[in-house]
């Protein structure tokens, strides 16, 4: 059975989504960023990455470049509240 939760320190147990690891940190430095998601639609939110990362993506042209780009982000797991926290903090 494939895990649908994250247990996170501020909020529990809840549903999860993917952020890069710049999303990831501005809610610790409260800087905005940007903000840029694609809805997979295999987790609670969508997986979101930054300005910065955004800059990376649109230089990719092949399948193999996309998926290093995805590798770099270095998405972090977080909970639903945080993904919408930072959703809040750098649009």
């Amino acid at each position: 059975m494939e895990e649908t939760k994250v247990n996170c320190s501020i909020h529990g147990e809840q549903e999860f989504g993917l952020l890069c690891t710049h999303l990831a940190h501005s809610l610790l430095d409260r800087v905005s960023i940007g903000f840029y998601e694609y809805d997979a639609g295999d987790t609670g939110r969508p997986d979101a990455w930054c300005d910065t990362c955004e800059a990376r993506w649109e230089l990719t042209t092949t399948e193999e470049e996309r998926e290093q780009w995805f590798l770099d982000c270095d998405h972090k797991l977080v909970c639903v509240n945080c993904w919408d926290e930072a959703k809040a903090l750098n649009k």
